[in-house]
């Protein structure tokens, strides 16, 4: 069977399965790209039937190895060799792609040129496994095998074996396949060739975004006016005039310099106060405004980079350290914006050991983990006397997306609030930032059984060394709301586990930086519900995954 004799359409996945994307996802053709598509296959069969063009005549089999790469590759380089054609030449244009492809099947060592997309928001890259299953298909019915047929002809319990199978089979060859591409991704952008294009092609990096958010005077109004905040710091320094007299005091990330002020009023000799952002101007006025110009230096620039070139006012020749590194580096779900990676290598460049008492302040931080239930979803049953349950779909595939940042209420909560990791910040190293641990979370004394919409994460931050005046400060939901608020991660409503008396749910929690945007922290939960037996042997119930990402 000739590919340009079979309708693409014929192959398109189950629209139940992609809901939520088709709603909000435009497919572009190759041959078209300013045309939108509502699936990847309407956007094939516009490239077939208009320009006698089918992608998967030049894609390796979805089996092969290096699928994932290699159908990255292809989309790139066609659209990529097609780029700027017009109406009036595109048919001469598409035959010429085609020998192109043709005569480039094989590796030349440039295939990491083609990992950059060339249109934004390329939905055939980011919905690559429904090509391989097109292709799977395809082939099925091109060596004589009925699809249909083929599944009607399977048992319930022999399909229902096999998918299982199949899917966790294709979830490691994905994974094995967006490594590799990963890598791929990871050399091109880092290249030295590469960082010029993509910063005019993109705009600023996700450090220069980052820093230039903190120059508007909003976000430090925002942070200045929570008192759960502003006040433990105060507290925490001022009640501790031991740790900051006569010493020197580092504040990395200073902002408008109110820890600086703290530090220099508790007793400090020198504050080195650093800051990328535009605001050390302002910080540098406040400082004076307050008679504190001869104690605060205010140093503009990233921290790494004023270790590196030497800029600071420390006289590290001569045994001059630092013995008190003060900074607000939390984000949401704690590690959001990746600051304490810069704090810590402040720290081992420039720092006291600890064991004479110098000291990251605050010292140490715990992440937390609970369940809680949400009912927002029965909104859409009756607004205003109108059903609109339709809406629940886009809304669930928005929260289960990326996490939400909310406030989430005590009484929401069913279960204990577990705690996951701890971080002694005097001693914890980068490669301890992106973890994977165990949990398990049983319902509430006070509630009999409990459904569990979503997973919230919160953290808290204390003050405390030997001989101190601890201070610590929570964002759980169960104290006064702070500007972190809580993170929910939302279960897939019709997998939301209702936990009866005497069952626990237990699995695996991992955060790690995103590759793209360091500053971006991808989640993935595994968990089972069920209960524990006389032998102590865990019997699951049920079991699912949540895979999420804390973005800006």
């Amino acid at each position: 069977v000739s590919s340009s004799e079979i309708s693409v359409e014929s192959f398109d996945g189950s629209e139940d399965e992609r809901a939520f994307e088709d709603d909000i996802i435009s497919y572009h053709p190759i041959t078209c790209p300013t045309i939108s598509c509502d699936s990847i296959a309407t956007a094939m069969d516009h490239d077939i039937s208009h320009h006698d063009f089918n992608l998967l005549d030049y894609l390796v089999a979805p089996s092969h190895d290096d699928f994932f790469e290699n159908t990255i590759i292809t989309i790139n380089k066609s659209r990529l060799f097609l780029q700027g054609a017009s109406d009036e030449n595109m048919a001469t244009k598409v035959k010429e792609l085609k020998k192109y492809l043709e005569d480039s099947t094989k590796a030349n060592g440039e295939e990491a040129n083609f990992f950059k997309p060339v249109i934004e928001d390329d939905a055939f890259l980011m919905f690559i496994d429904d090509l391989g299953d097109i292709m799977e298909k395809r082939m099925q019915l091109g060596s004589g095998g009925d699809v249909t047929e083929q599944k009607q002809s399977a048992t319930p319990e022999t399909e229902g074996t096999e998918t299982i199978q199949q899917l966790q089979m294709k979830i490691k060859a994905l994974e094995s396949q967006l490594s590799k591409a990963s890598s791929y991704i990871h050399t091109m952008v880092d290249s030295p060739e590469t960082k010029s294009e993509k910063s005019k092609a993109t705009g600023p990096d996700n450090d220069t975004y980052y820093f230039s958010s903190y120059s508007h005077s909003s976000i430090h109004e925002t942070m200045l006016q929570d008192e759960v905040r502003t006040e433990a710091y105060q507290k925490a320094i001022l009640d501790n005039p031991a740790i900051f007299e006569n010493k020197v005091v580092m504040d990395i990330g200073c902002g408008t310099g109110i820890l600086s002020l703290f530090a220099a009023k508790a007793g400090a000799k020198k504050v080195i106060a650093i800051d990328a952002s535009d605001m050390y101007k302002e910080a540098m006025e406040i400082a004076s405004l307050n008679g504190y110009d001869d104690v605060i230096t205010v140093c503009h620039g990233k921290v790494e980079d004023l270790i590196e070139n030497k800029l600071l006012p420390l006289d590290v020749e001569n045994g001059e350290r630092v013995q008190v590194i003060i900074s607000e580096w939390m984000g949401y779900a704690l590690f959001f914006e990746t600051m304490l990676p810069s704090v810590m290598v402040a720290r081992d460049a420039l720092m006291d050991n600890p064991t004479s008492g110098a000291t990251m302040w605050p010292n140490r931080s715990l992440v937390y983990l609970e369940g809680a239930s949400d009912n927002r979803l029965d909104y859409w049953s009756n607004v205003y006397g109108m059903k609109m349950d339709p809406m629940k779909r886009r809304v669930v595939s928005e929260l289960r997306k990326e996490a939400s940042v909310e406030v989430v209420a005590a009484d929401a909560i069913v279960t204990n609030r577990a705690e996951l990791i701890v971080h002694d910040l005097n001693e914890c190293r980068d490669e301890d930032l992106d973890f994977e641990v165990p949990f398990e979370l049983k319902i509430d004394t006070k509630h009999g059984h409990g459904k569990m919409d979503k997973l919230v994460i919160s953290f808290d931050i204390d003050f405390d060394i030997p001989g101190s005046n601890p201070v610590s400060f929570s964002t759980g939901c169960q104290t006064t709301p702070t500007h972190w608020k809580q993170t929910s991660l939302w279960f897939d409503p019709e997998e939301a586990p209702v936990l009866s008396k005497g069952e626990v749910m237990k699995g695996i929690f991992n955060m790690g930086r995103n590759n793209i945007n360091h500053r971006d922290m991808d989640i993935l939960v595994r968990w089972e519900v069920g209960s524990y037996g006389c032998d102590s042997l865990f019997v699951r119930r049920c079991q699912g995954t949540i895979n999420s990402k804390v973005g800006a």
